[in-house]
């Protein structure tokens, strides 16, 4: 009778204990500042010790990144609805709309965008991906406002900078609603505020 294949003892294990440190990273990132945390706090609760964490992560700004790349996964999603902004006469329904997506991923992961930013400062690697995904958003934005620009509209100001000013603003202003593990920073009150902005810039001399 034929039988299912299945991973070898060897290979299997190393996966699962990758991904309980992940899991203990992202519950302690959660929970307090990145600053705060050192190898030794993070492999405690594994069972395991700092030779096992150097054999899966060079250091803790790489074990902060994995952490976000494997508990967000949806935020690339939410900002690729930017490209909607780009339609002509988009309303203050559907801008809020497409906002509100990026905010509810801040909500659930706030804490470990905060990690990031820290680790960015600890590890050029890090800043430098960082700094890569700014621009990526800024270049994605600032494409929406030239069709739009080509389509009629006039934002009065260059579309790269104006884009630039408005995603440097919902970083700082998304991290400071929700990068603290205590915020109570509402869902809905967050979005109006930075609704009221990007309405208010993609509407002027409709």
């Amino acid at each position: 009778m034929a039988t299912t294949p299945t991973r070898s003892r060897a290979r299997q294990q190393p996966d699962e204990t990758r991904n309980l440190i992940l899991d203990t990273a992202d519950r302690l990132l959660r929970e307090r500042p990145f600053r705060e945390l050192s190898v030794d706090e993070i492999m405690r609760p594994t069972g395991y010790g700092r030779t096992v964490f150097y054999r899966h992560f060079t250091g803790l700004p790489q074990l902060v990144l994995a952490v976000l790349t494997r508990a967000i996964p949806g935020l690339a999603a939410a900002q690729a609805r930017f490209d909607e902004l780009a339609e002509e006469r988009i309303s203050d329904e559907q801008v809020r709309e497409v906002l509100r997506g990026v905010v509810e991923q801040w909500k659930a992961h706030g804490p470990l965008m905060r990690a990031m930013r820290d680790a960015s400062v600890a590890d050029a690697e890090i800043e430098s991906l960082v700094s890569q995904t700014q621009r990526q958003m800024q270049a994605r934005v600032a494409d929406s406002f030239a069709r739009r620009q080509a389509a009629g509209w006039s934002c009065g100001a260059d579309p790269f900078l104006l884009a630039g000013a408005l995603v440097a603003m919902n970083q700082r202003f998304l991290l400071s609603c929700f990068g603290d593990p205590d915020s109570t920073a509402d869902v809905d009150a967050v979005t109006d505020a930075l609704a009221t902005v990007w309405s208010a810039v993609l509407h002027q001399r409709d």
